[in-house]
């Protein structure tokens, strides 16, 4: 954990030099497949290649609140990726993979991807949960004060084995909050880190903190 309490701006664009931010940034919510509005979650999606029909696991879909619904809408993002993911398993002749962002370990990013998804839309007493960044980071609002957030920021080079988050509040007095105001803001902007916290202790220090969700 740094001595300081002020972090890195840099260290909080997840993605590869050559992306932007804005081309992986998933809005929470935007129109499922349906009609309705439909909500950030991950779903096993059929992908057509040269040797059949294969899988792709845990990709990032917009899906209704309806549990008799199977339509879904892909992210523009996400659709670019799973055409390269597509020439990838027809490379290796695979019928059945993860999503992931990277080429690499595929599992584990699926892992904190899937992990980050479930907080979208939460609701907890103190805070509501206004942005998520699939496998990189939580933003929540504060209820009470709207310049208060919260902020769960995935800790690539924490020198513990395990997936490890940063908890850190800020405030912003911005009207509105999208992922790449949040950028330019960090830049000058001061962000207290409360904490670094296993994946294990994310949930009872929510709560802790911010009171029982919904």
């Amino acid at each position: 954990m740094p001595d300081s309490n002020i972090l890195n701006p840099s260290a909080f664009n997840p993605y590869a030099p050559d992306q932007s931010a804005a081309d992986q940034y998933l809005d929470p919510s935007d129109t499922c497949g349906c009609g309705d509005t439909g909500y950030l979650t991950v779903k096993t999606v059929p992908i057509d290649l040269a040797h059949g029909v294969g899988y792709v696991k845990k990709v990032p879909v917009y899906l209704c609140r309806s549990q008799s619904c199977n339509d879904f809408t892909l992210p523009q993002a996400v659709a670019r990726r799973l055409e390269d993911i597509a020439e990838e398993m027809e490379k290796s002749g695979a019928e059945e993979v993860v999503f992931s962002w990277f080429s690499g370990d595929a599992t584990a990013q699926a892992h904190r991807q899937a992990f980050t998804l479930q907080f979208n839309c939460r609701e907890y007493e103190d805070a509501r949960v206004v942005l998520v960044v699939p496998g990189q980071a939580v933003f929540l609002q504060s209820t009470t004060e709207p310049s208060e957030y919260y902020l769960l920021h995935y800790e690539e080079n924490y020198n513990t084995e395990g997936t490890w988050f940063s908890f850190i509040k800020f405030y912003y007095d911005e009207p509105g909050f999208s992922y790449e105001e949040f950028l330019d803001w960090a830049e000058d902007g001061y962000l207290k880190e409360l904490g670094c916290l296993s994946m294990d202790e994310v949930e009872d220090a929510l709560v802790s903190e911010l009171g029982e969700w919904e």
